[in-house]
């Protein structure tokens, strides 16, 4: 069974201002947190989907750069060009770029569901969903497919169309912090340095 690491790295970070996955935390690209939470789970591919305005940003050997045809179309039409892209990968764990503490462990967590009753597996904080963080297998393209044709954007809209298997996390895990301004930015790096 084929798994791909994917990091969803083609976003315009509009409410941030500037590509927010290239700001450097712990030493390294905000990027690179996911990408090696997934190879540290021996994910093969890994790929980065991006946009060509990103593309000479990324220098990482052995990972597959894939460039969306219309960008900034959102995570939905990224998901649906991924699975187009890799025929021969059934399941996809697909992780946002701007995520400080994704982890391998998590990674591995998420792995031990995989099943086939399932197109999906995606964590839940209380009633908060985190799709951005989850596995999607090679089933779930029909539905992705229709709903782009559809003009849709929206990840909820295709998870309600799936067999989803939703796995509990901890509201207070910060596994699935996120970076989408400028402010969430200061109170990460200010609460980094405090834990120094």
């Amino acid at each position: 069974m084929k798994i791909a690491g994917v990091v969803l790295a083609g976003g315009q970070s509009s409410r941030y201002g500037q590509p927010k996955m290239f700001e450097i935390f712990n030493g390294q690209p905000l990027y690179k947190n996911s990408l090696i939470a997934l190879e540290e789970n021996q994910l093969q591919p890994l790929i980065i989907a991006t946009n060509a305005s990103l593309q000479s940003n990324f220098s990482e050997e052995k990972i597959q750069l894939l460039i969306e045809e219309h960008p900034h179309q959102g995570p939905l039409s990224a998901l649906q060009n991924i699975m187009e892209n890799s025929p021969d990968v059934e399941w996809f764990f697909v992780v946002a770029s701007d995520m400080p503490y994704m982890n391998a462990n998590f990674i591995q967590t998420m792995l031990t569901f995989i099943d086939d009753r399932y197109d999906a597996i995606v964590p839940k904080q209380a009633s908060r969903l985190q799709p951005l963080a989850a596995l999607y297998r090679c089933t779930a393209l029909p539905k992705a497919l229709t709903l782009t044709h559809q003009s849709k954007r929206s990840m909820k809209a295709l998870l309600e169309q799936l067999r989803v298997c939703y796995v509990e996390f901890e509201e207070e895990s910060t596994t699935f912090v996120n970076i989408n301004s400028q402010q969430d930015w200061v109170q990460t790096v200010k609460k980094e340095t405090t834990n120094e």
